[in-house]
């Protein structure tokens, strides 16, 4: 935190350093191990630990939902994590399963941290920031007893500032073997528990796992994203989902119009194709994660 600060050790010495921590409570259902709950402020820089039931920073951090042009691009080297990166700061999660806890326990550690608001999140930024967060739920994790298969520090790399557009026929991450659209927007395709992968000019498709599925936008009531069955479609959303391995939980797929478009799919529903490219959108998705096939869409 204090290299993302742009500080060193000797910095604590000295005056006008903001140093701060606090404990909080995840929420009731989770009996969560003492002390883990905790958000640290070094100088700007802002971290959240927490369990991966029961999170309450999940999107709490977050604008990317519905944007089409802030995406989370996945973190690198085995780490299930990604990066939100905006003008003026940058934004990163990782999550770590921890095969030794129920859900009630928590399933696993959640992180998320903010570079600092006034530093552009250049190429060193972005590294300094995943690193941070990766080290973070490592160290909560040893001091938990969290049994846990972390990714590779030493091959961490700086994620991508932003996602790419390009003709469908050449996109090779979220967004490939899409037939509905001529262009996409896409990130790299890895295991980041939030993925994203936009149809230019008609869908915007989305994964979400864990605490991303629980916290989602489209959330009101029931376990399928905020949804009572594992599959369907109402007036914005068609969804479906699948079951996944520890801190995942339901893997949540979803597709939604583009924003400013007034269609609904009561009485526009989805195409074939469109029908299509959700359904491999969740496949391959899935898959990555090491999920269960997903619940057919409903006829």
């Amino acid at each position: 935190m204090l290299s993302l600060a742009g500080k060193s050790k000797l910095s604590l010495l000295g005056l006008g350093f903001h140093v701060s921590s606090k404990q909080f409570d995840v929420s009731s259902d989770v009996t969560e191990p003492a002390g883990l709950a905790t958000t640290c402020d070094v100088d700007g820089v802002v971290i959240s630990i927490e369990t991966a039931s029961g999170a309450h920073n999940a999107y709490g951090f977050y604008s990317f939902q519905r944007d089409q042009e802030s995406f989370p691009v996945p973190l690198d080297a085995g780490w299930q994590g990604f990066m939100v990166t905006d003008e003026d700061e940058a934004t990163a999660s990782v999550l770590l399963s921890c095969k030794n806890w129920t859900p009630e326990e928590g399933s696993g550690i959640l992180v998320v941290g903010e570079s600092p608001y006034d530093s552009e999140p250049t190429k060193a930024v972005r590294l300094d920031l995943a690193r941070t967060v990766t080290g973070a739920a490592q160290r909560a994790a040893e001091k938990t007893g969290c049994a846990q298969e972390p990714g590779n520090s030493g091959k961490l790399t700086a994620p991508a500032a932003e996602a790419t557009t390009v003709p469908v026929s050449n996109a090779t991450g979220t967004c490939k073997g899409m037939t509905s659209v001529t262009k996409v927007r896409e990130t790299a395709a890895g295991t980041s528990p939030a993925e994203e992968c936009l149809l230019v000019g008609g869908l915007q498709l989305a994964a979400a796992y864990g605490p991303f599925s629980d916290a989602s936008q489209a959330v009101v009531n029931g376990p399928y994203g905020g949804h009572d069955t594992p599959s369907g479609t109402d007036e914005y959303t068609a969804w479906t989902s699948a079951t996944c391995q520890g801190a995942l939980g339901i893997g949540y797929y979803h597709a939604w119009p583009v924003e400013g478009s007034d269609r609904e799919f009561t009485s526009d529903p989805l195409t074939k194709e469109e029908r299509a490219d959700l359904e491999n959108f969740a496949e391959q998705s899935a898959a990555r994660h090491g999920c269960g096939a997903p619940a057919a869409l409903p006829s």
